[in-house]
Order: structure tokens, then C-alpha cells, then sequence
């Protein structure tokens, strides 16, 4: 796979979708107000996180460079960005102990995320990870082949997931 820049690429646009994924649930876990919304947001970026670890690995004993390559991306981070302090409308990027404009606590920054938000996420970056996976397999060999057949089961397991629980959410 060393050999082929096409392949290559599509390894590196998975490995960018899995790093900025992982980013971005862990992000949206730590402003979710909810805790089933945060243990959500904490599976998905657990599961992002895991799948770059695995590719990483698998590329690395391959002898093949797996580097983040630059590709579209699925993930709103613009709407996770910034936090609003829902008392006096202080906008910062991080939550502080309590609002410096106003003192409300903590709480007053966490956000509130729908499930169709949640899902919807879940299920556009997860079609983006099984196309380029599905890109990625044909010029694989070996364990990284094998890696890669793995993850595109596991992403078809969370599509199908993230199928239903939006339509229950649309519902």
C-alpha cells in the first residue's frame, strides 16, 4: 500500500475523520448538560478514538504511513465552539466555574443537544468513514486489510444504530 499515493490518502482521510471525530464527541461531551447525552457523546468519541488507534497500529506493523490527510469534514465543530452562558449571554470557548459577567455557575454554559443533532452527526461521519474505508480496503493488504474490514463492520453497525435512533428521533 507504501507504493500507492491514492491509497494512502484514503488511509490518512480516515485516520483525519476518526481523529476529528473523536475530537469533536469529546468536545460536545464536555458541554452537554445531559448524561445519557454525555454518555452518548462519550461512546462515540471512545469509539473514533479506538478506530485510529487500530488503523495507526495496523499501518505501522503494514510498514505504511498513516498521516491525517485534508478531506471533508462531517463534524460541525462551529457549533460546539463556543459556549453561552444562557443568564447574561457571555460567550466564551471554555466553561469557567462560573460566569466572570454575571457569577452564574457552571451549568449556566452546558448546552442542550437534540438526539436528531446527536444521531444525525453519528450518521453523516460515519457514511464519510465507511466510503473511505470502502476507498481504502481494495489497496490494503495483509493485517491493515484486515483492520480495515473490521472497522467498516463496526461503522456499519453504528450507521445502522444511528439510522433508527434518528428516525426515533424525527419520529
Amino acid at each position: 500500500m507504501s507504493s500507492d499515493p491514492h491509497a494512502e490518502a484514503s488511509l490518512g482521510s480516515v485516520l483525519k475523520l476518526e481523529r476529528d471525530g473523536a475530537a469533536f464527541f469529546r468536545r460536545a461531551n464536555a458541554i452537554a448538560a445531559d448524561p445519557r447525552t454525555r454518555q452518548v457523546f462519550e461512546r462515540l468519541s471512545r469509539q473514533r478514538e479506538e478506530a485510529a488507534r487500530m488503523i495507526e497500529a495496523a499501518a505501522a506493523r503494514s510498514g505504511v504511513r498513516a498521516t491525517p490527510a485534508p478531506g471533508p469534514n462531517p463534524y460541525p465543530f462551529e457549533a460546539i465552539a463556543k459556549v453561552e452562558c444562557y443568564a447574561c449571554g457571555y460567550v466564551t470557548e471554555e466553561i469557567p466555574t462560573s460566569c466572570p459577567q454575571c457569577g452564574a455557575a457552571r451549568y449556566a454554559f452546558e448546552r442542550e443537544f437534540t438526539k436528531a443533532m446527536i444521531w444525525g452527526t453519528a450518521l453523516a461521519s460515519g457514511r464519510a468513514v465507511a466510503e473511505g474505508v470502502q476507498a481504502a480496503i481494495p489497496h490494503a493488504k495483509g493485517e491493515l486489510r484486515a483492520a480495515l474490514e473490521t472497522l467498516l463492520e463496526r461503522e456499519r453497525a453504528l450507521l445502522k444504530e444511528a439510522e433508527g435512533e434518528l428516525a426515533s428521533a424525527n419520529a
